[in-house]
């Protein structure tokens, strides 16, 4: 919250800013208590619909893809969506506010609060680091929100950025022993959560809290008593071995974050929702044409479901690769790049290979893309200047730290939030201009 507010100080100095949040000792707004006196005097189902000015389609889609809501029973899921769009409506109209800061719409709440602000003509601001260091995005729902002009000098410095070999966004963990360090500590802490939440949410007495309440969910779906990690191809020469001894079409598949705002927000395809069931199904059903080169993301090594890693290797025409291995490596190996969001899939078309999605990735028009089961197998060559420039016209300059790291002391220096708040101040000069 302390990010939040400098940021909000710092873009409009002056101004009165109000917190909303769903934990008591962050909200100054009043929402919390708010919902829970919507929650207790709910209506029935059928006129929780009527009265909430939204289409069926428009709940079923805040629904489908909020992991919490479409993880419990509807009843209760429609009574949540009421009951926080009752509050939201209540604080925005007694605050009446120009703008709502906020990071990209990632869960059930921020989703409703991105709907009640645009109804009511605020403007919502959704933050979100890029994987091109030294940018942000503001964006909603991972759409393309901005349109800046940059420079050609700009655009030739992010190119070079992107195309070296050893680049990698910020927020990537990087060597072998990095990656399964943080994979254990990931697994020891999932461990402890279902009892830790079930504690807190009493002790809170705050048993509808949408973050306690999905981490819980998420927690025991990944829950193991031993880390799940995988020790496959671990080297470029054995996957080149692989790929040459076979007369399919190679694909490199990485693996996406997932429960992740990236996929169940951004994707225009609600299939890749269910992310690993969507991964199995795709590469067993292509078992004919493809080969695909699947590996893990580096930061969630060992974060799924038991036995997802071993249901891929049963598959005849999967190749699991570590984690380590460098994806530009293996992008200039493999023939093509399967994606659902990820930005692995822009590195690809800068390198000039075709990249299959059916999830319409942001950072490029969607005439840059194939499916599986309708390739383009002579589409025009891409210019990397042009693609460059298409993504960064919609970023900002700025890092915006999402990582919990963020700390007064380091962050709201020049390089950070000074910076981040500069390019906002200038995105909405420009738009009213």
């Amino acid at each position: 919250m302390a990010q939040f507010l400098d940021l909000a100080g710092k873009t409009w100095p002056g101004s009165s800013v109000e917190t909303l949040s769903e934990h008591d000792g962050c909200d100054s707004s009043g929402f919390r208590e708010l919902f829970y006196s919507y929650y207790g005097g709910c209506k029935t189902t059928s006129t929780i619909v009527e009265e909430l000015p939204f289409s069926d389609d428009d709940i079923e889609d805040i629904v489908v893809r909020c992991r919490l809501l479409r993880s419990i029973n509807r009843p209760k899921a429609l009574k949540m969506i009421f009951s926080a769009f009752q509050a939201i409506d209540r604080v925005l109209d007694d605050q009446k506010p120009r703008y709502v800061l906020s990071v990209t719409v990632d869960s059930y709440i921020i989703d409703l609060l991105a709907r009640v602000s645009c109804i009511k003509g605020v403007r919502f601001l959704g933050l979100v680091p890029t994987f091109v260091n030294g940018y942000f995005r503001i964006t909603e729902r991972g759409e393309k929100a901005i349109n800046r002009e940059v420079s050609s000098g700009e655009v030739q410095s992010v190119l070079a950025m992107l195309t070296d070999q050893e680049y990698k966004p910020q927020w990537l963990a990087a060597d072998r022993g990095m990656i399964r360090r943080k994979a254990v500590r990931l697994w020891a802490r999932n461990l402890l959560k279902p009892m830790w939440f079930a504690f807190y949410s009493r002790r809170k007495n705050d048993p509808l809290n949408a973050h306690y309440m999905t981490t819980d969910i998420v927690s025991r779906r990944y829950l193991s008593l031993f880390p799940r990690l995988y020790n496959e191809i671990g080297n470029l020469v054995e996957v080149e071995r692989v790929i040459a001894n076979d007369t399919r079409v190679s694909v490199f598949l990485p693996l996406q974050m997932s429960p992740e705002a990236t996929i169940d927000y951004w994707s225009s395809d609600l299939s890749w929702i269910d992310y690993e069931d969507k991964i199995l199904s795709t590469v067993e059903g292509q078992s004919e044409k493809y080969l695909f080169i699947v590996k893990e993301h580096p930061n969630v090594f060992g974060f799924r479901t038991p036995g997802f890693y071993n249901e891929l290797r049963k598959i005849q025409n999967v190749v699991l690769v570590n984690p380590e291995v460098s994806s530009n490596q293996l992008l200039q190996i493999c023939d093509s790049v399967l994606v659902c969001t990820g930005t692995v899939g822009f590195e690809a078309l800068l390198r000039g290979k075709p990249v299959f999605s059916s999830a319409n990735p942001f950072y490029a028009e969607a005439g840059n893309f194939d499916t599986l089961d309708n390739a383009a197998g002579d589409r025009r060559a891409r210019d990397p200047q042009e693609l460059v420039e298409y993504l960064i016209s919609g970023f900002l300059p700025g890092t915006f730290i999402n990582d919990g790291t963020w700390s007064l002391e380091y962050h709201a220096s020049s390089k950070y939030n000074d910076r981040v708040s500069n390019s906002i101040r200038k995105y909405l000069s420009d738009a009213v201009a």
